[in-house]
């Protein structure tokens, strides 16, 4: 056997062996969608698959949010709430005023549709209000019914 007919031979079984191996792998690419959490909010290892993903976190079963749960990323840490009471809302223009909307969207810093704490301390400090007590108070006042974030109803409901 010449060495061309060699090089070809391996060429050959090279070319046989990527086939049955790239036509075996199905799985995703898991990568983490947070800064170093999984969809889930497990710390990613450094892949969020559940079986061995490969060097470039494919070719494994990806994690995916709990059932009837939102999962999201902020900074360092992770969060999963319920989907009932953390899911984008919808904007009815019946309802709420076109300014109420614009103005919410602007202080809507992540853009999840509702408003934080962090973002609602953070419009109250565009407005010189700094003092703890009050943005406590005021934040009491928004967050009608203390699920931890002001919808754009609540936003633009009137308060007494």
């Amino acid at each position: 056997m010449s060495l061309t007919e060699r090089k070809l031979m391996q060429m050959t079984l090279l070319f046989v062996i990527l086939s049955v191996v790239i036509g075996t792998t199905s799985g995703a690419c898991c990568h983490k969608p947070f800064n170093k959490h999984c969809a889930d909010c497990a710390v990613g290892t450094p892949c969020c698959g559940y079986h061995s993903c490969n060097i470039f976190c494919c070719g494994c079963d990806c994690r995916k949010e709990p059932a009837g749960k939102h999962c999201y990323g902020r900074g360092d840490t992770c969060r999963c709430y319920r989907d009932n009471c953390r899911v984008k809302r919808q904007v009815s223009f019946a309802t709420t005023d076109i300014s109420a909307y614009e103005t919410f969207t602007g202080l809507d810093i992540n853009k999840n549709g509702m408003m934080e704490q962090f973002e609602f301390s953070r419009a109250l400090e565009q407005m010189h209000i700094t003092d703890n007590m009050t943005v406590f108070h005021h934040w009491l006042v928004m967050d009608e019914d203390r699920d931890g974030v002001i919808t754009l109803e609540e936003f633009d409901r009137e308060k007494l």
